[in-house]
This record gives C-alpha cells, sequence and structure tokens, in this order.
C-alpha cells in the first residue's frame, strides 16, 4: 500500500491530531499513550514499522519505548546516546531525517533487523515542547520511497502532539506519584495508629496470663479478649488491603432492590434489637444496573451499619430507591439513587469535610476505612456518593449509579 498522498495529507493529518489530542485530556498512563501514538502514526502515515523513543535525562540517551509491526525482540535494551546513529543525530539536530534505503545510511545502526524485517526507507521525526527534544519517532515503508513534503509536515504535526501528550502525561504521572507517597504515609500512620491499641492490650493481658496469682476463670477471660483483640488486628489490617490493592470491579446487570434487601437482611437481628424503625420507600420497576455484587453489598453493609450506630434505642432508619432522570446542563444520563437516613445526632458542620478521609472516623471503635473504600468504589462504578447531615437531626447518605456503565478512572477515588 502506498504513502499517504498529497490529497489526502490534510484529512489524514485532522485524524492523527483529533486522536492524539485526546489522549492529551484523558487519563490514560504513559504507556497507553506511547502506544496509541505509535498505532495512530503508523495508521496515517500507511508505514510498515513505526518506533518511538523518548530521552531519558539521567544518561542522556534515547531509549525505544513503544513499536507497531515489529519484533519484540526490537524492543530489548535498545539505546542509543545523543548524536549516535539516525536517531541520535535527529534528536542532536532537532530536525526531521529522510533515508530512501537504511542499507546503504552509515548512521544507520540497525542493518540486521532492517534485512530480517524488511524495512527499506525510513522517517525519523523529533519530538519537541518548546525547542526541548523529548524522544524520536520514525516510520519506515517495505519499498523504496521518496517522503513528500506533505508526508513530512503531516508526520511533523502528528510529532508535536504526541510530545505534547507524552510531556503532559509525565507530569500527571509525577503528580500522582507524589500525592500516591504522601497518601502512604497518611495510611502508614493511620494503620500504625490503630494497630498499637490492640498490640497494647494484648501486650498487657498476656503478662496477666504468667502472674502466678491468676485464676483459672481470670486466664480464660484474658484469652478470649486477646483472641478479639486479635480478631480486630485482622480486620483492621483486612480493611487496609481493601483499600490500599483495590481490585476493579466485576460488573453484571442486577436488580439493585434485591441486592439490598439481601444485605438488610444481615442486619434485621441488629435492627430489631435495637428497636429501630426500618422503613423502605422502592420505585417500582427499576431497570437491572451493571454493578459488581459483592463491592455493592459491601457499599451497603458499611452504610447500613454507620446509619445503626449513629442512632441509640427507638431510632428511624429509612432506606429509599428512586429513579432519576438526566437533568438540563448535568453530563450523564438516567440514574438510580440509593439513600440510606438516620435519625442519629448528626455530624458537626467541622468534620463534614474529613468524612471520607482515610483512618478518620468519628466512633470511638472505628478504623475509618468504611466510607473511602465506599466512596472508591461507588467511583468505579461511574457514581458519585455525597452526604448531608445536620446536628442534632441525623445524616442522610446518598448514592447515585448510572443505568448504563461509564467509563472509570483509572486512579479512582
Amino acid at each position: 500500500m502506498a504513502p499517504v498522498g498529497s490529497k489526502r495529507s490534510l484529512i489524514k493529518k485532522l485524524e492523527a491530531l483529533s486522536k492524539i489530542s485526546k489522549a492529551i485530556s484523558s487519563d490514560l498512563y504513559l504507556e497507553d499513550i506511547l502506544r496509541l501514538i505509535v498505532v495512530v502514526t503508523a495508521e496515517v502515515m500507511k508505514s510498515k514499522v513505526c518506533s518511538l523513543w523518548l530521552v531519558d535525562e539521567r544518561d542522556k540517551a534515547l531509549k525505544i519505548r513503544a513499536t507497531q509491526s515489529i519484533s519484540p525482540e526490537y524492543l530489548k535494551e535498545r539505546s542509543l546516546k545523543i548524536g549516535e546513529g539516525v536517531v541520535g543525530y535527529v534528536a542532536e539536530e532537532n530536525k526531521p531525517m529522510m533515508i530512501y534505503n537504511v542499507l546503504k545510511e552509515p548512521r544507520y545502526k540497525e542493518k540486521d533487523l532492517a534485512r530480517k524485517e524488511g524495512l527499506v526507507s525510513m522517517l525519523s521525526v523529533p519530538m519537541s515542547v518548546k525547542d526541548k527534544v523529548i524522544g524520536v519517532i520514525n516510520c519506515y515503508t517495505s519499498y523504496p520511497h521518496k517522503f513528500t513534503r506533505s508526508e513530512v509536515e503531516v508526520f511533523t504535526a502528528v510529532a508535536n502532539q504526541a510530545a505534547i501528550a507524552i510531556e503532559n502525561a509525565g507530569l500527571i504521572m509525577q503528580l500522582f506519584q507524589s500525592e500516591k507517597l504522601a497518601a502512604l504515609g497518611k495510611l502508614s500512620a493511620g494503620i500504625a495508629h490503630e494497630i498499637r491499641n490492640p498490640l497494647t492490650s494484648i501486650k498487657i493481658l498476656i503478662h496477666s496470663l504468667v502472674d502466678e496469682k491468676a485464676t483459672d476463670s481470670s486466664r480464660e477471660k484474658d484469652l478470649a479478649v486477646i483472641e478479639s483483640e486479635i480478631e480486630r488486628v485482622n480486620q483492621i489490617i483486612k480493611q487496609f488491603l481493601d483499600f490500599a490493592r483495590p481490585r476493579p470491579p466485576s460488573l453484571e446487570l442486577l436488580d439493585v432492590q434485591k441486592v439490598l434487601e439481601e444485605t438488610i437482611a444481615l442486619l434485621i437481628y441488629e435492627i430489631e434489637a435495637r428497636a429501630i424503625l426500618l422503613e423502605k420507600q422502592y420505585a417500582p420497576k427499576l431497570p437491572p444496573l451493571p454493578m459488581d455484587r459483592e463491592q455493592m453489598k459491601q457499599v451497603f453493609l458499611n452504610l447500613l451499619l454507620n446509619a445503626i450506630q449513629a442512632m441509640n434505642q427507638s431510632g428511624k432508619l429509612k432506606v429509599s430507591i428512586a429513579y432519576r432522570h438526566s437533568l438540563p446542563g448535568i453530563q450523564g444520563g438516567p440514574s438510580v439513587e440509593i439513600s440510606f437516613q438516620d435519625s442519629g445526632k448528626g455530624i458537626p458542620e467541622e468534620l463534614k469535610t474529613r468524612i471520607f478521609e482515610p483512618f478518620f472516623s468519628t466512633k470511638e471503635e472505628g478504623v475509618g476505612l468504611g466510607l473511602p473504600i465506599a466512596q472508591r468504589i461507588i467511583k468505579e462504578h461511574g457514581g458519585e456518593i455525597r452526604l448531608e447531615s445536620s446536628l442534632g437531626e441525623g445524616t442522610i447518605v446518598y448514592l447515585t449509579l448510572p443505568l448504563k456503565e461509564r467509563r472509570r478512572s483509572k486512579q479512582g477515588g
């Protein structure tokens, strides 16, 4: 198939720029963006092979990071110094280079590979941001071809747009890493604090077990407490791992009312024991929702427990499911809203902004991971979670879930 002609170059240029522009505004990881760039470039240039090299600032060398339609072995530890070979020359001079036959070009270092892969003509273009070269992108044909001015312009435009996408992805990943480290520090401090209390209790009780004055009865009680504290540590670690190493939801179309009722059944004894009035208000004939059954039951269970524990005896718990149409000016289609309303004491205004913060809890025995985990799960389902509370008037938690699967963010919540 012949390379792009001048008649189609503008259309192809616009198509390529559009695809790469979408990558700039997306939340794709850097490796995904690099892969997208070589696929789009190979498509728009109708080339046999496309390869992309990035500058490694640490050793001032170019390293191959992505290829299209080439043997996987080509990716193994390929590196060139700035100024070395065709790719190094293009990076150093910051200008395109065309080669009619790579086998006859002295600066081309991969002649064995070219013979094996059937590579003949080459166009190499620098990727620059504000006159700084961050990499080089190449396309090859399998036959002798003299690249036209129009083709060079198209390829250069693609390379410049690709450079912006790569630069943005790098900045986003750096930000994500710094945020991740900060979050890890907070999580580590939180889990250390939460585990310290039961461990202190266990240490004290172990000393009492070996006390000569201890009776069989007291030792039995102490062992029961130790067992309980060990289980508490296990639960803290489990919640921490659920938060720190989440699995993506496995979505299937489910009856949200049925999933909610299954969860309520687990707590009906607790509700009746506390003499709590349970009120249900479910919209009829709701369509099934895309959701992960176990993850959603985990969310429902956590919110129901929070509501129950926020009330004294004879409180009121209202659980509702409603259909919501999309509203003018609001993105997204129709959705289902599930709400949990308790008649508890409510949340003070100064604490509302911290309620989804990891390891923050208003409960004395709370670990403070229930709501952050619930928030992450709902976000990964393409939904939203919000909370309304007035001191002395109780709390309402709203979950909004889409009727159709929405694209989920890689970073979650």
